[in-house]
Parts: C-alpha cells; structure tokens; sequence
C-alpha cells in the first residue's frame, strides 16, 4: 500500500511499522507509581490511551525497505520513543535525562508488535537471537507466516479489491528442541533486540514466585497481505490515488498516514494490536511463574510422599521442624500464586469478552469495508490463542491446587509426629518433676512429725526424713534429671548425626 516506484522493485509493496505498547503506571515498592502529568502531557499528541493505564506508540521504516534492514529500523525507532521520553523528564536538556529515559521505558515497555505489510507473506522471516540470563547465546528464534490461519480479513463493500486482504500471524520457532520449552521475553539492552529466556525464581527470605527481572515484555509479529497494491495505483495521480482502496484501506486500519506520527484512537490496527499484546504478555509471565511453581510442588510432593514412617521416626526433631517450616512457607507461597493466577483468568476472561463485543461493534457505521472475523469456530480467530491461553492457566490452576492438597496432607502428617515427640518429652519430664516434688514433700512431711505422734516407727521416720531432706539425696535427684534429659538430647544427636551420614 505504498506509492508506485519501479516495478522491478521486489519491495513495491512492502511497508512495515512498529507498535510499542507502554503502562502509564505500575505498582513499585508497596504504592502505584504514575506518570508526571505535567511532564508527560505532551506524551498525548504522540501517542494514544489504551485503557487508563497504557500508551501506543506507532512507528514506521521507510517504504519499500527491505525487510532485511528492520532491525536497523527498530532501534531507529526505539531511540525516537527514547528522546520523547527525556524531553519528557528534562525539557530544558534532554541529553541528560536520556538513561532516566531508557530505565523508566526499559521497565515499562509491555510489548512490540511488528506488523508487516505486503502482496504475499509467505516468503517474509523474522529472525532474532536467544540468549540465556547469563548472556550466552543460546540459538535463534524465526517467525514465519502461518498463512492457513487467518485472523481476519477485510474488503470493500464495492468489491474493487480482487481478494480480500488478510491479517496473520507469524508463528515463532526455535532452531533447538530443547528451547521450545521456555518462555521469551524482548530485551532492548543491546545494541540490537534479542530475546533472552524468563527466568523465575523463589526468595530466599519471602518464597513468592518472582521473575527476574521485573518487567517482561514481548515480541509479536503480524502481517497483512494485501495483494498488488503498487499495480492498484500506477495508473493514478497522487490526488487520484486518495481514492483508491489500496490508501483508503491504509487509513482504516492505521488511522493516519504512516510518516505522520498522530494516531486515531479508532483506527482498527491500535486496538487489535493492543489487545493481543496485553494478553500475551500476562499470559507469558504467569506460564512461567505457574510453570516454575508446578515442578517446586511436583519435586517436594513427591518427595515428602515418598517418605516412610520408620524414616521420619529416625529424623532428628529439629529436622523435622525445619522441613515443616519448608511446606507451610511453600504453601503460602503456592496460595499466593493461586491468588494471583485465579484473579488474573477471571480479569482476562472478562478483557476477552469486551474485546469480543469490540470486534463486532468496531465502526458501526462504517459502511465502506466489510470485517470477517473468521467466526466458524467457537471463537474468531483474533480471540484463539487467548482462549487457549486461559485453558493454559486453567490446567496450571487445576495442578497446582491438586498439589497444594498433597502438600497440605505432608504438613499433616509432619505436624503430627512433630507434636507426637513433644507430648512424649513433656510426658516424661513431668512424670519425674512428679516425683521429685513428691519426694520433697514427703522428706518435709517426716521431718516434721513428732516421735510421740508416730509410735514405734519413729526412728525409722526419721532415719527417711534424714535421708530425703539431706542435700545430697537432692544433688543425686538434680543429676538423674540431667541424665535423663541428656539421655533424649543425646538419642536426638546421635540421630541427627545418622541422618546427616545417610544424607551424604
């Protein structure tokens, strides 16, 4: 949907646009922390709202650009967004607030969509490199066209298109087996992007599931195959041209000419786009956390529930408070995740049906262009991978709390013998403070008692009463108390030291 140039110019028709989709706010160290209004005002007329929290960017490589050169391109555009940013943070000299720019995008970017427009799609590739979080590289990921599989298409009510023109998505892969397994997230840190592996981990000292680092965003592409748009339009004047499907088909889905850097709140392109990058970039970031969360519950569950009885007799108490501590903290950490996940499919099931009720009422009164959403199946084909997203989330929901009850049952079982071995100690210590109490008594009772009151078994009472008050009777009680409380500290250490050998 370019301007005519030679026809011996494979790219005639190729264009090609970035869109980066940013949060407005976020929630940062225990409060939500927004925008500068002042500053960032200006920000309005570059770019438009997305809900109340977010902002679309648009930007464009040249026409009839190679698609070899995007990233070149990307980055070009990428620093554009960057000095609007600083002019945001410091009118007066943007230079310096260029890193306060690049942090505060770098956290707040959600997501890039690269929209690729052509005749055909199918011979377009994608490619950009993995790496792992310690920078190694890891492979390459390429994005082709999945042509049988249209998200929509689009005509004229005049029918002077020869065929519709239609949306796709490029579906990623990767060159290694081993790497399909991961989740992928844009980095922009370099001087070309590349996509590095999310990675989850728990806190050592609050073990809530965390990505590293905070922010997450990632990298769609999708493509618009349009016909010969270039044959469409040789013939006309530039005036003449206004009028022809090929630019009036351009200003529906972009809202604006592509070198203009306005973009229509309404134009079909900036909601769609929107929308599937939010919900790719939740879906993304919860997948690794459940993921990471199911194979912690997987490893411990199996684990404890393989654990006998004659074992855990053997384990050392404290031992056995230590890995009850363990399961009660994985288990808040487990509700926690549960929380999260629950409230996040119920927010995206209700983002899926508003964006469903948008796509049939996008330009109501629009009757230039007829929309089909490819609506045989349940759900149109723009709306697939979310609901396959949300059964993702629903089947990491479904295990996880499985799980959790697994788990619940070992912190049962732990608790039990934990207490079992504490009544036992108590038991005892009380039994022979008893009877230490009891001798007192009893040696203070016959030191009392006159000989008269007693009869003939006077000096026998008195001989006990001496042996029972004498301090020595109470030094030998003092050291059979020790002894019997080492006794049980030593059975607890010689089995801590067992348990410590068979662990090795």
């Amino acid at each position: 949907m370019t301007k005519p140039h030679s026809p011996l110019n494979p790219n005639r028709n190729l264009d090609y646009l970035f869109y980066f989709l940013f949060r407005t706010s976020r929630w940062q160290d225990g409060e939500y922390r927004h925008e500068p209004l002042l500053a960032f005002g200006k920000l309005h007329d570059l770019g438009i709202p997305i809900d109340t929290d977010k902002r679309l960017f648009r930007r464009s490589a040249p026409e009839q650009t190679p698609l070899a050169d995007w990233h070149h391109h990307f980055n070009q555009a990428w620093q554009d967004i960057l000095q609007h940013y600083s002019q945001a943070f410091n009118p007066e000299n943007p230079h310096l607030a260029m890193e306060q720019a690049v942090q505060y995008c770098q956290a707040n970017l959600l997501g890039v969509a690269l929209v690729i427009m052509d005749e055909k799609l199918a011979h377009h590739e994608v490619t950009l490199p993995l790496y792992d979080p310690q920078y190694h590289e890891l492979g390459e990921a390429y994005f082709n066209c999945d042509s049988q599989v249209k998200l929509f298409s689009i005509r004229d009510q005049k029918e002077t298109m020869s065929q519709p023109a239609t949306f796709h998505s490029f579906k990623p892969s990767v060159d290694k087996r081993a790497l399909k397994a991961e989740n992928w997230t844009l980095r922009l840190d370099k001087t070309q992007p590349y996509l590095m592996a999310m990675q989850a981990r728990f806190s050592e000292h609050n073990p809530v599931v965390t990505l590293v680092p905070e922010n997450n965003p990632i990298f769609a592409v999708y493509g618009l195959a349009h016909g010969d748009a270039y044959r469409v339009l040789a013939p006309f004047t530039p005036a003449e041209r206004e009028h022809r499907w090929p630019v009036r088909l351009q200003r529906f889905l972009l809202g604006a000419d592509m070198k203009g850097l306005s973009l229509k709140t309404t134009a079909l392109l900036n909601s769609i786009l929107a929308r599937l990058l939010i919900a790719d970039t939740v879906f993304e970031s919860l997948d690794c956390e459940a993921r990471l969360l199911r194979l912690t519950l997987q490893q411990k569950t199996a684990h404890y529930f393989a654990t006998s009885d004659q074992t855990i007799q053997q384990t050392p108490h404290s031992v056995l408070e230590q890995q009850l501590r363990e399961m009660e903290n994985l288990v808040t950490t487990t509700d926690y995740a549960l929380g999260r996940i629950s409230q996040a499919i119920k927010t995206l099931e209700i983002n899926q049906d508003n964006f469903q009720w948008r796509l049939h009422n996008l330009h109501p009164d629009e009757s230039e262009w007829q929309m089909d959403w490819q609506s045989s199946k349940p759900y149109p084909s723009l709306l697939e991978p979310l609901h396959l997203g949300l059964e993702n989330l629903k089947n990491h929901l479904a295990y996880i709390e499985g799980k959790l009850t697994h788990l619940k049952g070992s912190c049962t079982r732990w608790r039990s013998y934990i207490t079992q071995n504490r009544h036992q100690l108590t038991e005892h210590l009380g039994h022979v403070g008893t009877i230490i109490v009891f001798l007192i008594v009893l040696g203070e009772f016959f030191g009392r008692s006159k000989a008269e009151e007693i009869g003939f078994w006077a000096d026998i009472l008195q001989r006990i009463a001496f042996v029972l008050n004498h301090h020595l009777t109470y030094l030998v009680i003092l050291v059979l108390y020790i002894l019997f409380v080492l006794r049980h500290y030593s059975k607890e250490w010689f089995k801590s030291l067992k348990y410590k050998f068979h662990k090795k």
